[in-house]
């Protein structure tokens, strides 16, 4: 009977062992993503008359996210990130003048009141100007199956048509939503080129996809 509470106990152990160590290595492993995501973005590639006529146009929000994440650096902005590495765009992000909350929850009953509403959200920053560039990539998170309202804000402002658009976006499995057709409304006379959506928490997985898609934008 000892021997065999002995050999129990050992697997118990044997047992709590393997999962710290799994632990351990899951969030070293999404440390370095970050890190690795963040060293994109300081380090961009020298950039070509192509990339001068290029600019990466995102709005993105860290803070606590769907589902249960924590995330130092949005998972749009991530994306971001890597397609300004790889190109070497210029990069501007969308900023709100009121911030979104950290807290999930309160950002979700932020932007679900701004919806109802029909609200602009004031943008923090100046727009770039668009008469510089021929290529934008846009990207944006997709909140409660649409658009954040910050970037109707954006749409309003800045004359996309007659240049070349490149959505991509992230999501908690609502894929696109009706954001393309919003952008197609927005801006007839664009080019669109293939986008790219990714659920947000695939984001850090998903990095030689999105080279994958860039190779074949011609980057």
């Amino acid at each position: 009977m000892k021997n065999k509470k002995s050999v129990i106990a050992g697997l118990i152990v044997l047992a709590a062992l393997i999962f710290i160590g799994v632990r351990v290595y899951q969030l070293q492993n999404d440390h370095n993503q970050t890190d690795r995501v963040n060293k994109v973005a300081q380090h961009p590639r020298k950039q070509t008359s192509q990339a001068n006529r290029t600019i990466v146009v995102f709005f993105s929000r860290a803070g606590q996210n769907y589902p249960n994440r924590d995330l130092k650096v949005g998972d749009t902005n991530q994306i971001a990130n890597l397609i300004t590495q790889q190109t070497g765009a210029k990069q501007y992000r969308i900023v709100p003048k009121q911030a979104y909350p950290y807290n999930y929850q309160a950002t979700v009953k932020r932007a679900t009141r701004e919806q109802n509403e029909n609200a602009r959200p004031k943008i923090k920053n100046k727009l770039p100007n668009f008469k510089k560039y021929d290529t934008i990539f846009l990207g944006y998170p997709i909140w409660d199956a649409h658009l954040p309202m910050i970037l109707h804000t954006f749409m309003a402002s800045a004359q996309l048509n007659g240049k070349i658009i490149i959505p991509f976006s992230t999501n908690a499995g609502s894929g696109w939503s009706d954001s393309l057709t919003m952008l197609r409304k927005q801006y007839p006379q664009a080019t669109f080129k293939k986008g790219l959506s990714i659920q947000g928490s695939d984001v850090k997985y998903s990095h030689a996809k999105i080279e994958k898609w860039l190779n074949r934008l011609g980057y």
